[in-house]
């Protein structure tokens, strides 16, 4: 299977299965799709944007931090040099080396911000499609994006039936713990909470101790007053000048697997699986398109 997940250049993204089987870990068997897809960069910020946020330090809001980038003092490390200021400075200069992030964002760093302490690779994109709205009912479906030298990689861990569904989730979590940082649309919402929800309930260790970026968060602070919503489908039609073409709404994803469950065609999960690869390539386009426009970000 091979498809073309269209961009606003017209060239789209290529996505090809590599390969489809069943397999299994120390929970149970489930079945694992591999896709990749090409075309593919970001650019991450570098330190100097936290440096640059002088409200990390307390006692700066946004009058004295506009006076003191008055005087000259641009960053952290110019306030090395501030009369009052400096020991501060050099309090937050050592928290920014050790890369305490949870101190930092308690002090007002924003994830955009964070994000300068990862490197693009060491990223999981992350999407879900459940049985229901609400973690009583099942995960059938995991997708996992991830790059290496400009190629994306899907891992799309699959329950074949609700059977399946606690190795499905042991595999899931295993890979979790392994990434640096997850990036969902959502997901601190919706994603984590189900997949640990249903962790719970299957009696598996739900900690998942993992930095995570919400996309939609970023969306709404970016494109607020711009869209019409901050639906994946509306972002790709205002922000990348692109329709998807007989894509399965999500909504209607559990219906299709139900009909699959029920018939044993598996005609009824080709469009579950596309829907949920297209959202993974959105996921990542919009994360490129937010990290592009870093410069502009005082």
């Amino acid at each position: 299977m091979a498809f073309v997940f269209p961009d606003a250049t017209g060239s789209g993204w290529r996505i090809k299965l590599i390969e489809e089987r069943a397999t299994s870990n120390a929970a149970g068997i489930f079945e694992l799709r591999t896709l990749q897809t090409e075309n593919v960069s970001f650019t991450f910020p570098g330190p100097e944007l936290l440096e640059r946020n002088l409200s990390l330090i307390y006692g700066i809001g946004p009058a004295t931090r506009a006076k003191l980038n008055a005087a000259g003092y641009r960053t952290i490390t110019d306030l090395t040099n501030h009369p009052r200021w400096r020991k501060a400075a050099r309090e937050a200069l050592a928290i920014i080396a050790a890369g305490d992030l949870d101190r930092l964002a308690r002090y007002g760093a924003s994830d955009l911000e964070l994000l300068s302490f990862f490197k693009p690779e060491e990223i999981i994109f992350i999407d879900i499609e459940t049985m229901g709205l609400y973690y009583i009912h099942p995960v059938f479906l995991v997708g996992m994006l991830s790059f290496r030298n400009g190629r994306g990689e899907i891992s799309q861990i699959l329950a074949g039936n609700p059977a399946e569904e606690r190795a499905l989730l042991y595999e899931t979590v295993g890979r979790l713990r392994q990434a640096a940082i997850i990036v969902s649309f959502n997901g601190r919402s919706f994603d984590l909470p189900y997949l640990k929800g249903r962790m719970r309930f299957q009696g598996l260790n739900d900690a998942i101790d993992v930095f995570h970026f919400d996309l939609l968060r970023q969306t709404r602070k970016s494109y607020r007053g711009r869209l019409p919503n901050c639906r994946l489908l509306t972002i790709e039609r205002h922000l990348f000048n692109q329709e998807r073409v007989d894509d399965l709404p999500g909504s209607r994803a559990p219906e299709y697997y139900q009909k699959y469950l029920d018939t044993g065609d598996r005609s009824y999960l080709t469009p579950i699986l596309e829907h949920n690869a297209c959202d993974l390539l959105t996921m990542a386009k919009l994360l490129g398109l937010v990290t592009a426009k870093l410069p502009e970000v005082s």
